[in-house]
Order: C-alpha cells, then structure tokens, then sequence
C-alpha cells in the first residue's frame, strides 16, 4: 500500500512547464494503453484546465462520471490529490468530507500543476480506488518529460 510520503512525493514530482489537449490526449492514451495490458475493466478519464473540462474520455462499456466529478472537486479543494486526502482522512481539515458524498475520499484524482500553480485536474475512475491511483501515477510518470 502506497504511504501519505510517497504520495506528496509523486505530487512534488509529477508536475508540468507546460499543458495542452495534446498532453491530455496523451494521458488518456497512456492510461488505455496500461489498462488493456493489465485486464479488461472499462475506465474513466477526465482532465480539467482552468475550471474547465478539456477531455472526458470512456474506454468501451463505461458508464457515468460520478465518480470523476467527486475526485477532480475533492482535488480541488485539497489542492491534494484524492489519494492524499484518503491517506490522510483522519487529520484535519479533511474530517468533516468523508460523509460528504459530493467528494470521493479515495485515489485517482490526482492535481495538475503547471509552473507550481494548481491549474487543473487529472482523473480516472473504474478500478479499485488504489489501482485508479497507480495507473494515473505511471501514465503521469510515462507522459512527462
């Protein structure tokens, strides 16, 4: 299981000079590429930029976007990615959202950071919580040069 250190550490890391709908189309094509290596489950991906939605993205037979919704607000709100707050539900001041359920507390949500400055959001949804972290994590850690 991941730990609230790694999790900060990926989020320091995994950071960008600059974005475009080429960079998202990219992610989106990476996250695809590892989930139809690892099985057959369909995904969810979602990217924001500037409060708006620049990609929305459903590999075959996928359904909603609940849950991508709770995790790009969860993450705007912790200026965290969502596996961070699920880490860290326990501290303040992320107890009073685990009963609020127009935030998801669990991973794949993780923060767009261009130049230091929180900007958007990229997200994925569709396997266990852990797993929609680490596939976001690795397409991240394959996309940014």
């Amino acid at each position: 299981m991941i730990d609230l250190n790694e999790v900060l550490q990926e989020e320091k890391k995994l950071r960008f000079s600059e974005f475009s709908n080429q960079i998202a189309l990219e992610f989106a094509a990476e996250v695809e590429r590892i989930i139809n290596a690892e099985s057959d489950k369909p995904v969810a991906v979602r990217v924001t930029l500037d409060e708006q939605t620049i990609l929305d993205y459903r590999t075959n037979k996928r359904q909603g976007s609940g849950w991508l919704t709770r995790k790009v607000k969860k993450v705007i709100k912790a200026q965290h990615s969502s596996m961070f707050v699920f880490l860290n539900q326990t501290k303040d001041p992320f107890q009073n959202w685990i009963g609020d359920e127009s935030y998801a507390v669990c991973g794949g949500g993780f923060p767009l950071y261009i130049n230091d400055q929180l900007r958007g959001v990229l997200a994925v949804s569709g396997l266990n919580h852990q797993d929609d972290h680490r596939v976001l994590v690795t397409a991240l850690n394959k996309i940014i040069k």
